[in-house]
């Protein structure tokens, strides 16, 4: 995995990290001219239709969930030579989404745009800091329409672009366009503000980027192949 570690551009995500996050702060001040038009309620987008809205829809699997399990499962099936590296992938992604999480439950809640009245000041949409205090108390709270900031989808679709690029770095530039993707998803769909996205993705980026270059993620997944192998750990 040495060689791989060499070649991982561990900088250049650690810069796009930064770029993404001051995006995202710069993004409040167009997050309620850009989600009060983008698209119609529910989650319907105004101005993309047929294959391409499709395209956009279907990019959402990339920060999901169940994606990730599917993505984890053809790199197993596929490449031999990675397939018991796949515990990277599912510790960067997962990993990612789940300090969204905990920003989401630690830091705000905030209103998806698709459950914002917009004749408010886009800082109304932000209903209350440090939720877990109330959040027993308030029923509310735990519903998925105050779950906005940051984005557990971009956060985990970046963390698993930074994995995936971790194994195959020559094919970075897809990985990034796909996560992009699933990340326009979000926004176009009236689940989250672009500065939900934005934040979300830099979070997610910088969490797989420390995982692999600063954690210890890489030097467990070789221990688990050697367990699994029954070989002596190398390198």
């Amino acid at each position: 995995m040495q060689d791989k570690e060499d070649r991982f551009p561990a900088r250049f995500f650690v810069v796009l990290s930064v770029v993404l996050a001051i995006c995202g702060v710069l993004s409040f001040y167009i997050d309620h001219a850009v989600s009060s038009q983008l698209a119609e309620p529910p989650h319907e987008f105004r101005y993309v239709g047929g294959d391409l809205k499709k395209l956009v829809a279907l990019a959402e699997v990339f920060g999901h969930g169940t994606g990730v399990i599917m993505v984890v499962l053809a790199v197993f099936a596929l490449d031999l030579a990675n397939r018991w590296k796949v515990g990277l992938l599912l510790g960067t992604a997962f990993g990612a989404g789940l300090m969204a999480n905990v920003v989401k439950f630690f830091g705000v809640a905030r209103y998806r745009p698709h459950a914002f009245d917009f004749s408010l000041p886009i800082w109304d949409s932000f209903y209350q800091w440090f939720p877990f205090i109330s959040w027993l108390s308030q029923a509310e709270l735990r519903q998925s329409a105050l779950q906005s900031f940051p984005s557990g989808h971009s956060a985990t679709a970046a963390g698993l672009c930074v994995g995936l690029c971790f194994l195959y770095p020559h094919a970075r530039w897809y990985f990034l366009l796909v996560a992009a993707l699933a990340c326009f998803q979000r926004v176009v769909f009236r689940m989250h503000f672009p500065s939900d996205v934005f934040l979300g993705a830099a979070l997610g980026m910088s969490t797989a980027t420390v995982l692999l270059t600063y954690g210890r993620l890489p030097d467990l997944v070789v221990w688990a192949e050697s367990k699994i192998r029954k070989t002596k750990p190398t390198g």
